[in-house]
């Protein structure tokens, strides 16, 4: 495999997953959501994970923008270094913290779901 065909198929495969999540996201929101009690706890796990979410977030914000910054400083005068490591550092970041919303998000509707 040559790595022009590499550079292709990430995102491709990238677009497949966003698929397949979009699709299972879909099916799951379409299940019974059970009887009172059953809401009434989902609403609880959903209330507990958003916060946890919210303050995970919040210092995983401070730490991508400190790395992001030591990234650009110990790239600055590295004759093999670029600018773009840390750019590519904080998009990832922010990637992964959009998979751990929707995630979460996705999660949300399982307990509801099961509940």
């Amino acid at each position: 495999m040559t790595l022009e065909t590499i550079i292709y198929l990430v995102p491709v495969s990238g677009v497949l997953a966003l698929g397949f999540a979009l699709w299972k996201s879909m099916w799951i929101s379409k299940q019974p959501e059970g009887n009172d009690r059953m809401r009434e706890i989902a609403s609880y796990i959903r209330e507990g994970a958003m916060a946890f979410l919210s303050r995970e977030y919040k210092v995983l914000a401070g730490f991508v923008v400190l790395v992001g910054i030591l990234l650009v400083v110990g790239n600055y005068s590295n004759p093999s270094g670029h600018p773009f490591i840390a750019l590519s550092f904080i998009v990832g970041a922010i990637c992964s913290a959009l998979a751990g919303y929707f995630g979460m998000r996705v999660a949300r509707e399982v307990s509801l779901t099961i509940s």
